[in-house]
């Protein structure tokens, strides 16, 4: 199983970026998935992304950034946060084993 690095972004890299760290970090513990998680502004998600396996994102994000992007802020918000887990582990196991 390969170790998926994972780039985290929310609108200033700080609070809610750190949050949803953590909470992907939990899931993919639980999952048994090995990942690599860090955190940065949606700003500079263009720059970076391209290095990571894939960039979860606490709000709408709709460029192109060279990797997968996927909208996790039912974590923050709480709604729909089921299904948000359950995309998340479902991505992270899909990239370890790809």
């Amino acid at each position: 199983m390969k170790t998926v690095n994972v780039l985290v972004a929310c609108g200033g890299g700080i609070a809610t970026s750190t949050f949803a760290a953590t909470e992907i970090s939990r899931i993919a513990k639980n999952a048994g998935i090995p990942v690599n998680v860090s955190k940065a502004p949606l700003r500079d998600v263009p720059a970076i992304a391209k290095e990571y396996d894939v960039c979860f994102t606490t709000s709408k994000y709709s460029q192109d950034a060279g990797t997968r992007i996927v909208q996790v802020g039912g974590l923050i918000t709480g709604i729909g946060e089921e299904e948000t887990v359950e995309e998340i582990k479902h991505v992270l196991t899909e990239l370890a084993n790809g």
